[in-house]
């Protein structure tokens, strides 16, 4: 440390806010402070665990009621975010020490105080530790819920954690008084309903023990329509039943695994939205608030976002049904649409598909996308001959008919849940392995196939089929087929708040698009005409490249 100056002057202290020394104070004395990984600074640095800190980084001036920072030369060092050579500094002032090196506060405090922070003070240096110095979520919050209780009970003036402490054993006491009372209570309620249905138990038996001629007579007649309805029913099922399995296996082949990837163009350049740089591990550089640094000039990897749906094949010319918010998906993310309100244009980068039996993906084109239904048209070349496409439904269904949802909800995800424990193993083993990788793997096994659920019909509009088959994300744009295997709703969205109920949209759309598609490129559909939706739709061709 350096040599305390005589007389009374103001207090110095450094809190470190994050790196390996992240929640602790120092309380320094003399003047000029020296900071580095030298054994002999005054503000000590490991330095094998900080290396962006160099030995003779900086220097640092307490003054009366303010400080002075200065860097040593060509040791880049900031001030509240910006960077700077030398810098007067206030007291809360903070300091980063090389790029992406340890966060300081600085603060001053007069002398007889001492140097005891306020309860503002410690909470905010808490905040400041978790927020720089732990990556996730929950990890700042542990930090921050470790961090508070220590900076109280040690940083603070004794008085107030006098105070503190009171208050926390009377809150302790409040707490165990309220909890014995609301044991209480639960116990003498449990005890009355417990009562109650004794009660209302013994009565019920009573009433069950009248048996009556006429009693027995209608439980008789009861039971002999029970078991004619019951064989019916079973003859039902089991036609149902066949039905079912005969839809899925032939409409399985024609459902295609959607990949996709896309980015962000800075329209006058062209050039593509990518990181500033990587650090050692990796990881995308940021800013001193733990922002990715990114630009069209970056010398880092493209800022990509990456995208799974499902898709179905509506006619022999290489056409695909989807959902447009599956061959636009920047349309509905909050994330992307910041970007896009910054001036960039979102683009499709890559965007693929697998059919099941095929090894290798086919590159895929959004050539229409409906500006009034969320239902699109892709083109993928020579990739469906092998299929039979899809029949169109040329009527909507009705409340209480029995639908079948095919498609791939939780993308890859799924498709490795469904495969055994061997081939789990042979992916680690390949370590490289990327999101398209491990879908070629997938195809080259043969792993790649639809999952289908089932279920009811509850409404029907002009705009909206809503059934209560299970899905989730990764299955927009999978067909919804009646027991003819025929497409009734290109499913569209799932609505968890209503029951696990889902939307998909009307054929009629799809119909229409398909009728509607750009010149060059040949729609004519499947099976009958696919109804008419509402007039005045409006359809955007979308230039993508895959």
């Amino acid at each position: 440390m350096a040599v305390p100056v005589p007389g009374a002057g103001p207090i110095p202290v450094v809190v470190h806010l994050s790196g390996k020394l992240r929640g602790t104070t120092e309380r320094l004395s003399g003047s000029p402070l020296r900071i580095g990984t030298a054994s002999d600074a005054d503000v000590h640095f490991p330095a094998d665990g900080e290396p962006a800190v160099a030995a003779e980084h900086a220097v640092l001036e307490p003054q009366a009621g303010r400080g002075a920072v200065r860097a040593a030369p060509e040791r880049p060092l900031w001030v509240n975010g910006e960077p700077v050579e030398s810098q007067e500094l206030a007291s809360g002032d903070m300091l980063e020490i090389g790029r992406g090196g340890p966060l300081l506060r600085f603060r001053l405090y007069e002398p007889g105080s001492g140097a005891y922070k306020t309860m503002s003070e410690a909470f905010s240096d808490c905040v400041d530790c978790a927020r720089y110095g732990a990556d996730g979520t929950l990890a700042r919050a542990g930090v921050l819920m470790r961090g508070v209780p220590h900076e109280l009970a040690t940083q603070t003036a004794p008085w107030f954690r006098a105070v503190v402490a009171l208050a926390l054993v009377l809150l302790t006491a409040s707490t165990i008084y309220l909890a014995i009372r609301s044991w209480r209570l639960e116990r003498r309620l449990e005890a009355e309903v417990e009562r109650w249905q004794g009660v209302a138990a013994l009565l019920a038996a009573n009433e069950e023990q009248r048996l009556t001629a006429e009693v027995l007579e209608s439980i008789r007649r009861e039971m002999g329509a029970r078991l004619e309805e019951t064989a019916e029913r079973l003859a039902t099922l089991e036609r149902r039943a066949g039905a079912r399995r005969r839809v899925i296996a032939e409409a399985a082949r024609s459902v295609a695994f959607l990949q996709g990837a896309y980015g962000f163009i800075e329209p006058v350049s062209g050039k593509p939205l990518r990181f500033v740089g990587l650090d050692a591990r990796g990881r995308p550089l940021t800013d001193p608030l733990g922002n990715p640094q990114v630009s069209p000039d970056g010398a880092g990897p493209v800022v990509e976002a990456l995208v799974t749906g499902t898709g179905f094949v509506a006619t022999r010319e290489d056409l695909l049904l989807t959902n447009r918010h599956v061959a636009e998906p920047w349309r509905h993310e909050p994330a992307a649409q910041l970007l896009i309100g910054q001036g960039l244009r979102a683009q499709m980068l890559r965007f693929v598909g697998y059919l099941p039996g095929m090894s290798e993906p086919f590159a895929l084109e959004t050539v229409a996308a409906s500006e009034q239904a969320d239902v699109a048209l892709l083109h993928c070349s020579g990739a469906t001959t092998s299929v039979e496409p899809l029949e169109l439904a040329p009527a909507p269904p009705a409340a209480g008919d029995e639908v079948i949802v095919l498609g791939f909800p939780t993308g890859i995800q799924a498709l490795l849940a469904r495969t055994d424990e061997a081939f789990l193993e042979e992916l680690q083993r390949e370590p490289d392995l990327d999101f398209w990788g491990v879908a070629r793997r997938l195809a080259a096994a043969g792993r790649i196939g639809p999952l289908a659920t089932r279920g009811i019909v509850g409404q029907v509009s002009e705009t909206a089929v809503v059934y209560d088959a299970e899905t989730t994300s990764g299955g927009s744009g999978g067909p919804v087929l009646d027991l003819e295997g025929r497409v009734v709703a290109v499913n569209a969205a799932i609505l968890p708040q209503f029951g696990g109920s889902n939307l998909g949209v009307p054929a009629a759309w799809a119909g229409r698009l398909l009728a509607a598609a750009p010149p060059g490129v040949t729609a004519e559909a499947e099976g009958p005409s696919a109804g008419e939706p509402p007039a005045g739709e409006a359809l955007q061709p979308v230039a993508v490249q895959p």
